[in-house]
């Protein structure tokens, strides 16, 4: 009874635990956002974050930077957005509003969520090449983030933006926005001194504009693995899987010692600790991600674990192997050692010499004369033609398919020879069904029902045996014929436009940055 009773004081926990976490999801929808343009502006600022002056200012150096022709911004400012991410937020506000000129898509999302301490930048794609994601990023650490950090959100803003002028008017050099909401004002504050380019206490002209700055020095590329990553990474694994794990070889010999299998641990080490790795790197202070720290890291984990994996072959095969036969030790290690060529030609540097070190080691097993086993004497390795003399029927279907390569020694003197057959691991014969030769090899296909592009076709796939003639057919089915038009109907609009309909219609090209204080 004590028992039960504790677990339901434990499930009311949980349950409350659950209750106070969807309390933190606030019912945030990006329609609950206010849409500025409803009114001829720019800035949403619900709750408040800046001023009514810091507001009017922004507003109408957005108007100026839209009437230009060069960009139009849409600048939110939100204390919470719940649970929900920022960039998935800055995205989905884009789609839905739609800002930025339509066909030049010069349009730009500045989304603020003050909870977060997070700022997300999302451009169209016709600001992509003047606004690339490295000066986006660079705008927000340099120019905003110092006040955020301040919790000065008005002033963080203003640098902000006036940045992001800066950057696009020199790009351009036809606009002149930079001194814009300074009409009224008798003596000029910092941010508004900066925005003129003079000293606020001095009054002399500063020496180097941000955008000057961007220009004139090297900037770092900060940037977030995107769809470029992804596309390494997929190479990176199907590498790996093909010529690394290979799943489907070892299982072709299960009459032969293993040298190496690949656990879940060896599998964690090939296709997860590159992405481990790279977090770590990442998470530095003062680092930042690389287009080419995927790649460098995947390489070099590759080459650990083949070099791991070779160490531990050897160290195998020297317990194992010992005393064994020598055509035994030559099959057991060229298993374990399948596909190591290409290894040795990307990974040089150990691997070309350990693979050149193999090579002898394989030729020493296999081709050393063998000793006859009545006189002693070596024994000779026969050429091809004379070979099949000394070989059975099946054995000579096996080696002319490709499947089995087979050695005969002979001794001139006694006469006796010594058959040794090499299986193939790249073979695509199987064993016959009806006398077990390794000879059962695809045939012709033939197509009973030709496919159309309403219907699939059937065919028969004929598969022969190259000893005995067995054969046996198994049908296939045909894809179908592609229309070759149009999918017909036109894609639907994925979010409707502000409700004024002041917004351009232009479309988010995905680039951006964000940065978090």
């Amino acid at each position: 009874m004590i028992h039960l009773k504790r677990y339901h004081i434990y499930l009311l926990l949980l349950l409350f635990t659950l209750a106070c976490g969807e309390k933190k999801d606030t019912g945030f929808t990006i329609e609950k956002i206010p849409d500025p343009m409803q009114h001829g502006a720019y800035v949403s600022n619900p709750d408040h974050l800046v001023s009514q002056e810091t507001e009017t200012r922004l507003n109408e150096q957005m108007r100026q930077l839209d009437q230009s022709g060069r960009a139009q911004v849409a600048i939110i400012l939100l204390n919470t957005i719940g649970d929900k991410v920022p960039k998935d937020v800055a995205h989905d506000v884009f789609r839905l509003w739609k800002p930025g000129q339509q066909g030049k898509d010069n349009g730009l999302v500045v989304l603020l969520v003050n909870d977060q301490h997070r700022i997300e930048f999302e451009t169209g794609y016709g600001l992509e090449g003047d606004l690339p994601d490295v000066i986006c990023f660079r705008i927000q650490q340099s120019e905003m983030l110092p006040s955020f950090k301040q919790n000065n959100i008005d002033e963080g803003m203003l640098k902000g933006m006036t940045a992001l002028i800066n950057v696009l008017q020199s790009a351009t050099d036809t606009i002149n926005i930079t001194q814009v909401a300074q009409a009224g004002d008798a003596a000029p504050s910092d941010t508004e001194a900066a925005n003129a380019g003079m000293d606020a206490a001095t009054g002399a002209p500063q020496e180097q504009t941000f955008s000057d700055a961007i220009t004139s020095h090297d900037v770092p590329e900060h940037e977030a693995p995107g769809i470029g990553s992804l596309i390494l990474y997929v190479l990176y694994a199907l590498f790996a899987t093909i010529f690394v794990v290979r799943p489907g070889i070892a299982k072709r010999r299960k009459d032969l010692p293993q040298l190496f299998k690949a656990g879940i641990w060896h599998k964690f080490w090939v296709y997860a600790l590159p992405f481990v790795v790279l977090l770590i790197l990442v998470s530095i202070p003062g680092s930042s991600y690389h287009w080419w720290m995927l790649p460098v890291i995947a390489y070099l984990n590759l080459l650990a674990y083949l070099s791991y994996r070779a160490f531990t072959i050897n160290k195998k095969a020297a317990v194992l192997l010992a005393g064994l036969d020598r055509h035994v030790q030559y099959e057991t290690l060229n298993l374990a050692h399948a596909n190591s060529w290409l290894s040795s030609i990307l990974f040089p540097l150990p691997l070309l010499a350990y693979s050149r070190w193999h090579i002898m080691r394989m030729n020493k097993l296999r081709y050393d004369p063998y000793n006859c086993e009545t006189c002693h004497r070596p024994m000779q390795l026969l050429k091809r033609g004379k070979k099949r003399e000394m070989l059975e029927p099946v054995q000579v279907a096996e080696d002319k398919v490709g499947a089995v390569i087979y050695d005969v020694w002979y001794c001139k003197k006694c006469e006796e020879k010594k058959v040794l057959g090499y299986r193939n691991l790249r073979t695509d014969a199987t064993n016959c069904p009806s006398c077990n030769a390794l000879t059962f090899v695809a045939g012709r296909r033939r197509v009973i029902t030709p496919a159309t592009t309403r219907h699939e076709g059937k065919g028969i796939q004929l598969y022969v045996c190259k000893h005995c003639n067995y054969t046996k057919e198994e049908t296939y089915v045909i894809a179908k014929l592609s229309s070759g038009g149009s999918s017909g109907s036109s894609s639907g609009s994925s979010g409707s436009s502000s409700s004024s309909g002041g917004w351009g219609g232009g479309s988010s090209g995905g680039g951006g940055a964000g940065s978090s204080w």
